[in-house]
């Protein structure tokens, strides 16, 4: 059982050096290379400041990151939805709808919101996204069948 607040015990920088490599990679697969460092720093001061005698700290520093990574895409999502009503006329249900479909849409990847956009706003083929984009015909056809198919699913 490790206490971090004890002296005899593993101090920060140690704690910090085995498992800051394996709490980066898994803050990666969550939030993505950018975020990862900072989203684990701070889990980790969290964890040490709190002062509290944990038995198993791997486990431990991987909840904290998992939880700080939650919290991260609770918060974006708001500030997310806060904006588009901010920017969106008084809500009607028709608006509404419009948020739902916005969101669905943000939920995209990059490369599929581009092929959805370049297909029902400027009205394009596949030849012509994928010359745009760099991209096969193939590929974009494939994008836009990944994204109808997120979006059916999202807004069902």
């Amino acid at each position: 059982m490790t206490d971090i607040g004890e002296p005899n015990r593993l101090d920060e920088e140690t704690l910090w050096g085995l498992h800051a490599p394996d709490l980066v990679r898994y803050a990666t697969l969550l939030v993505g290379p950018l975020d990862a460092p900072d989203l684990v720093s701070g889990a980790f001061m969290r964890v040490v400041r709190s002062g509290r005698s944990i038995e198993h700290e791997r486990a431990y520093l991987m909840r904290a990151v998992t939880n700080a990574a939650i919290s991260q895409h609770r918060s974006a999502r708001r500030r997310q939805v806060r904006d588009l009503h901010a920017v969106l006329p008084p809500a009607t249900a028709e608006h509404e709808s419009q948020v739902d479909v916005r969101l669905a849409v943000a939920d995209l990847s990059v490369q599929q919101r581009a092929v959805v956009y370049f297909t029902f706003w400027e009205d394009l083929d596949s030849t012509q996204i994928g010359e745009m984009l760099g991209i096969s015909s193939a590929t974009v056809r494939r994008h836009l069948a990944r994204a109808r198919f997120h979006l059916r699913k999202a807004l069902a």
